[in-house]
């Protein structure tokens, strides 16, 4: 039996846990997990990246009291573990001799820590823990502002990564074992010069063990298999993954963590998942396993309503006790109010939610008044009428505003936010935003009113999104029929004119539950794939542009019978795009399900659109046709 055989009759423990925002509550948590596990029979215990404290925190990684109590922690944890089984897990080292960092502030590692007998194992470059080699600097990632790199520290030192990049031996049952510790990015090395898997492999390491605090996202799982995979292919050595669960923010976006922690053999083989979304600790023999799994396929829905669940569930409990009890929501008859109330039902119960209706005059249909009251029937939710007539009237005649103009419309949306903050106010409640990404987009929603609140569930859905989790609500969540049909087959109006039921008068092609629509892809384009008003007329030309948005065949046709009527609308909502820029970065926190949101994860400048050469040259082109 060689080496790397013989670590593979160890067990293995992964602790999958959710993380607390105090640091020694997760060091005993842990410590706790540990022992429970030991006496299971593992060999080997693992937490997860920055196990410590929340991965994503901002700026608090420059507060001196904070960084001293990460540290403090990880020495703690040392002290306490007297068993000859290995600890693993993440947080903050500090440099030894007081270097300072890029940023002017001590110098900081995002770092894994190798435990046993009370002290802290050193790797063979002579290294008291792993220090995390690759720094993502894309989306919510901000690595390198706060953390020095093991790149760095190898050039500051006149060595290349590899030298440092060093397994960990420790003794277990009297034999030396050399672990392979590595921190999440450090596995993503596709993009990067340098290969941190294939360092440790190189260097002696026996398994690869990487620690990963990894947001949730659409089919990552699938892609985080084909990349252990090819490691594990390349290497020939196994491989163990540890993410955490539960929800972490950067003040804007939510971060959803699915946890997922997995075991690979030695050709990359799946042969342990824990439970998604659960906090549990798995003890792992590899030896014993010898049947390739598969992951759980969920319907795209559930992974999305999962996703704003757990994020949501996270907003929660960051709230202040005076508003941790009830929540006040605007529900007007329409999708949006309907399932924001659904929800909060579903996370909070019925007595915890009011639902208020804030009529204007005859602007409102009885219809939309009807199943707004009858949704609350049957959810059980207290549901209040408060009028709204008498404080747009009086703002109206104070300023000067006409009815039937456009300021009116703002008035009668900025009383309805002042009377739901108002009761908030009082009962101390919290606020919802109802605003969807489709509508944020284009700033369809006036800032101090709709657009304002404590959260915003639907910040990264498309209008579509809405819809099918409409339907998921009642068929799944409820198995009764809570969001009326007649709320289902709404057309989208703001009833801030006489005419009521009207369409409001910026329409977009939102399409059905089953079809995409043209301007929800157009949105989700823009911002999760980076396309410019270029791409939408180069795609436009070559036939490809309902292809590449995924649209039933002959849509664009139908909305646009020429293509001067497409250049139009185009330009139309690339306007109202840039337009609403001062508003999205104004914008209300929100969960991250989509591969891009609005917020951290989507940095705007306030700057009005570029028309490039290309561009130009090709409206010349198309309008010529």
């Amino acid at each position: 039996m060689n080496q790397t055989q013989s670590i593979l009759e160890l067990n293995i423990a992964l602790v999958q846990m959710a993380i607390d925002n105090q640091p020694m509550n997760n060091a005993q948590k842990f410590l706790y997990q540990a022992t429970l596990a030991v006496e299971q029979g593992a060999d080997v215990v693992i937490g997860s990246e920055m196990m410590l404290s929340h991965y994503v925190c901002g700026d608090r990684y420059e507060e001196e009291g904070f960084v001293d109590e990460m540290w403090s922690t990880a020495v703690y944890i040392a002290s306490q573990w007297r068993s000859e089984a290995v600890l693993i897990f993440g947080g903050i080292a500090l440099d030894a001799e007081s270097k300072g960092g890029e940023d002017g502030r001590r110098r900081k590692y995002n770092a894994a820590f190798v435990i046993q007998n009370g002290s802290f194992v050193f790797n063979k470059a002579g290294l008291p823990f792993a220090i995390k080699s690759l720094m993502p600097n894309y989306r919510y990632f901000d690595d390198s502002r706060h953390f020095f790199d093991l790149r760095k520290l190898a050039d500051e030192q006149g060595l290349v990564l590899k030298d440092l990049q060093q397994p960990f031996p420790v003794t277990i049952r009297g034999k030396v074992h050399y672990l392979g510790v590595m921190i999440c990015e450090d596995m993503w090395d596709a993009d990067y010069a340098q290969k941190p898997a294939k360092n440790l492999a190189d260097n002696g390491a026996d398994i690869l063990i990487n620690l990963s605090a990894s947001p949730w996202g659409w089919q990552k799982n699938r892609k985080r298999d084909q990349v252990v995979q090819t490691i594990c292919e390349a290497t020939g050595l196994a491989f163990v993954y540890v993410n955490n669960v539960g929800s972490q923010n950067n003040g804007k976006n939510f971060l959803v963590f699915d946890g997922a922690s997995s075991c690979y053999d030695q050709k990359g083989n799946l042969v342990a998942i824990a439970k998604r979304y659960e906090e549990v600790t798995m003890v792992v023999q590899f030896a014993s396993k010898r049947t390739s799994l598969k992951r759980e396929a969920n319907s795209d829905v559930a992974e999305l309503f999962t996703g704003i669940k757990v994020a949501t569930l996270g907003f929660l409990c960051t709230l202040p006790t005076s508003v941790k009890g009830k929540v006040v929501i605007g529900v007007s008859g329409g999708i949006d109010s309907a399932l924001s109330l659904a929800l909060f039902v579903h996370l909070m119960g019925p007595e915890n939610v009011i639902a208020i209706n804030m009529p204007y005059g005859s602007f409102n249909s009885a219809k939309t008044k009807d199943d707004a009251k009858e949704m609350c029937r049957r959810l059980g939710v207290e549901y209040r009428i408060i009028p709204i007539d008498e404080m747009v009237n009086t703002r109206a005649r104070l300023t000067g505003v006409l009815v039937g103009s456009s300021a009116h419309k703002t008035v009668q949306a900025i009383e309805r936010k002042s009377v739901e903050a108002a009761l908030a106010a009082k009962v101390g409640a919290f606020l919802i935003c109802n605003a969807n990404m489709t509508e944020i987009a284009f700033g369809y929603g006036t800032l101090n009113a709709d657009l304002r609140g404590t959260f915003a569930p639907w910040m990264n859905c498309l209008k579509q999104d809405v819809y099918r989790l409409g339907h998921y609500m009642n068929e799944v969540v409820y198995s009764r029929e809570v969001i009326l049909q007649s709320i289902m087959d709404r057309q989208p109006m703001d009833e801030l004119t006489e005419a009521g039921t009207s369409a409001r008068g910026d329409p977009f092609d939102y399409g059905s539950v089953s079809d995409n629509g043209y301007h929800d892809q157009m949105v989700r384009a823009l911002v999760a794939f980076r396309w410019s008003a270029e791409s939408f007329l180069q795609a436009y030309q070559s036939g490809s542009l309902e292809s590449d948005l995924q649209l039933p065949t002959g849509k664009l046709a139908s909305l646009f019978p020429t293509t001067r009527d497409f250049v139009e609308d185009l330009e139309r909502c690339m306007d109202l795009f840039h337009a609403a820029i001062f508003k999205r970065v104004q914008s209300v926190p929100g969960p991250v399900v989509d591969k891009r949101s609005f917020g951290f994860d989507f940095r705007e400048s306030i700057l009005k659109r570029v028309e490039t050469v290309r561009y130009k040259k090709l409206k010349e082109e198309l309008l010529k046709i």
